[in-house]
């Protein structure tokens, strides 16, 4: 296994590696006690993932609306306001995705193009919803659907979007949000369909309730964040976040 890779967009790790990663990253009692020791780093399972705002699987209260901040992604005012102004329209999108749908079936089907079109069009509208980019919008919007909303920030959009052909994605500084959140879950969904072996090593590396939507983000995280890299797609395409 050691020689074994894993591949997320146009970068690849050792599986080995990637498997310390997961097993880290979900390990919520290293979590709870990183949490009370002086200058401990927890990461973000299991207060993230099992956070119960006491909403509904098709509802978003304000406390959904606040968790990228246990993601180290902190909305400001304007953007929670704007975000409650937007409220219907997302969860009218959360009531057209099944729950038990995954993205690899919803792309194989073709039935993830419009619910990722509809959430990337409130970024893209005549009127943008100030302070709410990508990253804030899926970490608020895949606690609902987990096996079918991908996570975004930085990270991410390093490991998709390069100038190499083993990027999937090229950059387009004139590519909209609906567009790109497209593109973005055909591609997760390809890596997930063409190493079906290696996710199931990482997800048994992880407690059974997590996503593999969830596992690849932190894959996706470990791997995007060792190039800083500056993109832009378009104004605020990469607006970043750390778990």
């Amino acid at each position: 296994m050691s020689g074994e890779t894993v591949r997320v967009g146009g970068r690849c790790v050792a599986l080995d590696q990637a498997r310390q990663w997961i097993w880290r990253y979900f390990d919520a009692e290293s979590n709870r006690a990183a949490a009370a020791a002086a200058k401990g780093r927890p990461y973000a399972f299991p207060i993230y993932d099992r956070m119960d705002t006491g909403s509904g699987p098709n509802e978003l209260n304000d406390g959904d609306l606040l968790a990228p901040v246990l993601l180290n992604v902190a909305p400001k005012l304007h953007a929670v306001l704007n975000l409650q102004a937007v409220r219907p329209d997302l969860e009218a999108v959360l009531a057209a995705i099944p729950e038990r749908l995954t993205l690899q079936d919803a792309v194989a089907s073709g039935m993830h193009a419009e619910p990722l079109r509809r959430l990337g069009g409130l970024l893209d509208g005549p009127a943008p919803l100030r302070g709410v980019g990508g990253t804030i919008l899926m970490k608020i919007m895949h606690r609902k659907r987990p096996l079918f909303l991908p996570l975004y920030d930085t990270q991410v959009y390093a490991c998709y979007c390069g100038p190499g052909a083993q990027y999937p994605i090229k950059k387009s500084p004139q590519r909209t949000w609906a567009e790109f959140l497209r593109l973005l879950g055909g591609a997760v969904a390809r890596d997930l369909d063409e190493q079906p072996d290696t996710w199931k090593t990482l997800m048994r590396c992880a407690p059974d309730d997590v996503s593999v939507l969830r596992v690849l983000d932190v894959v996706a995280w470990n791997l995007g964040g060792g190039l800083r890299v500056h993109t832009p797609e378009p104004a605020d395409l990469s607006d970043g976040a750390e778990q």
